[in-house]
């Protein structure tokens, strides 16, 4: 173990290599009382979190880019801690947190698996709340989550789960915040867009070790602190779908760069009204550029063909690079408002972006066209 490791392992209060576990021992059922289910012995705890919104599902359709309905009446938010993140057959979960709505309220349930070779009954209990719920969502478990939970039913010879369309929000905050955030951990989006402040909240990378020293020692303590860095995530996620729709439907203020992204999936999505009026906010700030370059798009689409020649003149005098907005000004003014004296203008300028040949035959082309 590198001396960084173990100076953050005894600041976890975990066991440092080499070192005597220290006694007394102690039992899991100290930390989550034990409850006989129909699925058998499960360590599960539950808890309500108070009143949310129902969630629009158009709007999360659109933000999830989804292809297909989504019905987020039921919606099952769902986050593992494992024994690591390689995943693979030797990688168990030993501990589910989901979130549910049930009477308008967030209940957050977890599940402990109390060592290896019991998962049945929590595998079992999570496919009783899949086959309740109309959606899954998640932060990075169409990758990760998922697969894992899929090979533990496989290795338990249990039958998966029923399939239910299932939202990736790492993807929707992605698309969203591209141009916000550097980073985009569930713990940054957190801090920077939901304003939360985790107080004493065990780091990513130490949870396994605090599995493995419960199952040598015993110790819960450290497991407490799982419990309630699981819970705090699966919280964020209920959290950020209510901003992100918020933000979406033009409840929630935005920065210019959120707005860029806003406009972005909104323009993917084809509701350009919405796209443009994001792209009007998006232009105040130091995306302006990105932010013309896109509006020029949008009003080319529609057919609005001056207005998107105006939106790449004010993204041409923010621009260090201006050569590929130059080519769509040549193409703008050559195929669409023949005004061929300005075309060749700006295919003067617009060499470096594209291969030679083809910006020889472009001036070929036009200097046969309209009068010099």
């Amino acid at each position: 173990m590198s001396i960084g490791l173990s100076i953050a392992a005894r600041l976890a209060g975990l066991p440092i290599a080499g070192k005597r576990p220290a006694p007394p021992r102690a039992r899991l059922d100290a930390l989550i009382e034990p409850r006989e289910t129909e699925f058998g012995c499960l360590y599960l705890k539950e808890a309500n979190h108070g009143p949310v919104e129902g969630v629009n599902a158009a709007s999360l359709e659109a933000l999830s880019l989804s292809e297909r309905a989504l019905d987020p009446s039921r919606p099952l938010y769902f986050d593992t801690e494992t024994t690591g993140l390689s995943g693979g057959t030797g990688t168990l979960a030993f501990l589910i947190g989901t979130a549910e709505v049930r009477e308008g309220n967030v209940v957050v349930s977890q599940v402990h698996l109390p060592g290896p070779g019991q998962e049945r009954p929590m595998l079992l209990w999570l496919t009783r709340r899949i086959e309740e719920s109309t959606l899954l969502l998640s932060f990075n478990g169409r990758s990760f989550d998922w697969p894992l939970l899929r090979s533990r039913y496989v290795m338990n010879r249990l039958p998966p789960p029923p399939e239910r369309p299932h939202v990736d929000l790492l993807h929707c905050a992605r698309r969203v915040f591209r141009h916000h955030l550097d980073e985009l951990k569930l713990s940054t989006l957190e801090r920077r867009v939901l304003d939360v402040h985790r107080q004493g909240d065990i780091e990513g990378a130490l949870i396994p070790t605090a599995w493995f020293d419960y199952l040598r020692t015993g110790r819960i303590a450290v497991l407490a602190r799982v419990l309630s860095h699981n819970e705090r995530d699966v919280r964020s996620m209920v959290d950020l779908v209510n901003r992100l729709t918020a933000a979406w439907e033009e409840r929630h203020p935005v920065l210019p760069a959120t707005a860029l992204g806003l406009a972005t999936v909104a323009a993917r999505h084809g509701d350009d009204a919405r796209a443009l009026r994001f792209l009007s906010k998006a232009s105040e700030g130091a995306v302006a550029e990105q932010a013309w370059s896109l509006e020029a798009e949008v009003r080319r689409r529609r057919g609005e063909y001056r207005e998107s020649v105006e939106a790449l003149l004010r993204a041409v005098q923010r621009s260090t690079a201006p050569a590929p907005l130059h080519l769509r000004l040549t193409k703008l003014y050559e195929h669409r408002l023949r005004d061929y004296e300005l075309a060749r203008q700006h295919a003067a300028l617009c060499g470096p972006a594209e291969e030679a040949l083809s910006h020889e035959r472009r001036h070929a082309r036009l200097s046969t066209l309209g009068n010099w």
